[in-house]
């Protein structure tokens, strides 16, 4: 069994740890630092050129930085592992105000931090899609997109519930489908 397979990622045993040393939930403030994130940054999860554009807020809640680095402990640090290849989140957090301004779902797990729309070098949307349901990453929803609709995979990760490991597709014509690995 290869370390991306491993029930605890290496940040996520950092903040379990953390958390046992402190006899309570670590502070915030060692949440959210980078020292947890093996390839990516606070930076690119929170970047958001709508919000630049318009102007708006796309600061996170503190509930939203936790379920930040959890998505990145138990699925995009994994999976940039697994892969071998970067991976470039092109929308991580949004603000409500942030996720209205480009007509996201009303429900959208960007807005509690709980998902990223990523890409990897060399590989469509429906190779990365493979990739996230053949890896055995405990993710909740991975919705592919059309090159038409972007071109990108959404991923999610809840620590709320169950993940779901929902997979589907995103067709050029709208709407969404379920999907299947060939």
């Amino acid at each position: 069994m290869t370390a991306s397979f491993l029930p605890f990622t290496a940040g996520a045993l950092g903040l379990l740890l953390l958390f046992l040393a402190s006899g309570g939930p670590p502070a915030v403030a060692a949440v959210v630092s980078n020292r947890f994130f093996q390839f990516f940054s606070w930076a690119e999860l929170l970047a958001s050129g709508a919000a630049k554009r318009l102007g708006l807020d796309n600061t996170p809640t503190e509930a939203a930085k936790v379920n930040l680095a959890a998505l990145v402990n138990n699925v995009l640090d994994p999976l940039r592992a697994m892969l071998g290849r970067p991976i470039r989140v092109t929308s991580g957090f949004r603000s409500p105000a942030v996720n209205e301004a480009i007509h996201g779902s009303s429900t959208s797990q960007h807005m509690q931090g709980e998902a990223a729309d990523i890409m990897a070098d060399g590989l469509d949307a429906t190779l990365l899609l493979t990739a996230i349901v053949r890896s055995g990453l405990p993710f909740d929803q991975a919705i592919g997109y059309d090159p038409e609709r972007g071109g990108h995979v959404h991923v999610s990760f809840t620590t709320h519930r169950a993940n779901r490991r929902e997979v589907l597709w995103a067709p050029a014509s709208g709407g969404y489908r379920p999907w299947a690995v060939a």
